[in-house]
């Protein structure tokens, strides 16, 4: 099933114990590999199992475990553990990227690029801490907004899909809330980018139109910020009836 992620990374030297083991498993890593891992990565063959074998024995351990890491700003490295089944430090959402993500970032922290299989990619990278603050902000901005228009029968589904907005966000903030504030965020597309047109894919700036529609709506147009809204749900609404007609047609054939 394609998913788009939300991936947490935190500082290295956040995880007690496991700090000189995570440091261990970066400096094999980027010798084995010359690079540091990605979710954008692909093993060949048997060389996930290669990787195993040697790692085990350059770590003195019977039992591996991975991870993702990146080098910060700083030049430390930030870790986001790979788990077998529940991943604290990941969310995933099938066909499709829920609007509230989008929230998160801003455009400027939008990143298109090929990967080594030639397909388009799409990430945003951004400080947790920064993510926190822009979910306060909305909140405020949507809050004031339902308040100003609770009497306003003619906007009552725009309000209600605002207080949906709200309620995604706040579910968001608390899972956020349980890591290091100096943490850093990715929403990757994941597969997703391989079920939209490369030039669509290439033009989408989803974070810039929920920003813009939160803007609007700060600024009083609630017919433009409804428009803009209405427009944003509707194309990832399409990119999920899309991803999911394209899988059941594949199970058929």
């Amino acid at each position: 099933m394609p998913k788009s992620t939300l991936i947490v990374y935190e500082p290295i030297d956040k995880f007690g114990r496991m700090s000189e083991y995570w440091s261990k498993y970066i400096s094999f890593y980027k010798e084995y590999w010359g690079g540091p891992t990605s979710p954008y990565g692909v093993w060949f063959g048997d060389e996930y199992r290669d990787f195993q074998y040697k790692l085990s024995k350059f770590l003195e351990v019977d039992e591996i475990h991975d991870c993702l890491f990146m080098k910060g700003s700083d030049g430390k490295y930030l870790i986001s553990p790979l788990r077998l089944f529940k991943n604290e430090y990941m969310l995933h959402s099938d066909n499709h990227i829920p609007l509230q993500w989008f929230i998160l970032f801003e455009d400027d922290e939008r990143k298109f690029f090929y990967t080594h299989m030639g397909f388009g990619r799409i990430h945003y990278g951004t400080d947790l801490k920064q993510s926190l603050n822009r979910i306060d902000k909305a909140d405020g901005i949507i809050e004031d907004s339902i308040t100003a228009h609770s009497e306003a029968t003619e906007q009552s589904a725009f309000l209600m899909k605002l207080k949906r907005i709200q309620s995604d966000l706040f579910e968001l903030r608390a899972w956020l809330s349980e890591f290091d504030t100096l943490s850093y965020l990715v929403l990757d597309y994941g597969e997703l980018c391989s079920f939209i047109n490369p030039y669509t894919l290439n033009m989408d700036h989803s974070s810039k139109e929920a920003w813009d529609m939160l803007s609007n709506l700060n600024n009083g147009n609630i017919g433009e910020s409804r428009r803009i809204l209405n427009s944003l749900l509707e194309k990832w609404e399409t990119v999920k009836k899309k991803v999911s007609a394209d899988i059941l047609k594949n199970d058929i054939q």
